[in-house]
């Protein structure tokens, strides 16, 4: 179990750490949230963005992995920056303005579920609900076993994000260095 405090200090940490390995994950809502997005190719050639959040989950002391999938959605917007391109359009993304990806094809193709396993079956790891800072419908993993399985780690001090990252990221395909190397 983790408290809120060591969460968020830990968390100022991971972040500090992951942008120094090049993978950009921020700090959001006073620190009570880091977020990283990324480019996912689908097995038809089509990309998509993986958007990941952690968040604390004060009913199991435990951090959270929230995380949706989106359309690419490319955009133009006009910067009026004199000192550089004085209005010319400038070609931004914007992870947000596509929609969200099928369910099916998040559990199969995504997160890469085998066709066997039941619906209930993957119910019980992988829920949909609102996002509690969003309040948009986002992909959770079940933070009721995270506890038990983090006892089962030996963990340092200052490593307990990072550990639990490493097992519950790699199931969403989130891109996380080596531990052994931060």
């Amino acid at each position: 179990m983790l408290t809120e405090q060591q969460f968020r200090d830990e968390l100022r940490i991971f972040v500090e750490k992951m942008n120094e390995n090049n993978i950009n994950w921020k700090l959001q809502e006073n620190g009570q949230t880091a977020r990283e997005s990324h480019l996912v190719e689908l097995p038809d050639g089509e990309f998509v963005t993986q958007d990941s959040h952690i968040i604390y989950n004060s009913t199991y002391q435990t951090p959270t992995l929230w995380f949706n999938f989106h359309a690419k959605s490319w955009f133009f917007s006009v910067h009026f920056d004199v000192r550089v391109f004085c209005g010319l359009g400038i070609l931004n993304y914007d992870s947000f303005s596509g929609a969200p990806i099928d369910i099916e094809t998040v559990e199969r193709d995504l997160l890469k579920i085998p066709k066997t396993e039941s619906t209930a079956s993957i119910r019980t790891r992988i829920s949909q609900y609102e996002h509690p800072f969003l309040g948009v419908l986002y992909y959770n993993i079940h933070p009721c076993q995270t506890s038990q399985l983090m006892k089962e780690l030996k963990l340092g001090e200052g490593t307990w994000l990072m550990s639990w990252l490493s097992v519950y990221g790699q199931q969403i395909g989130l891109r996380i260095p080596d531990i052994q190397n931060l």
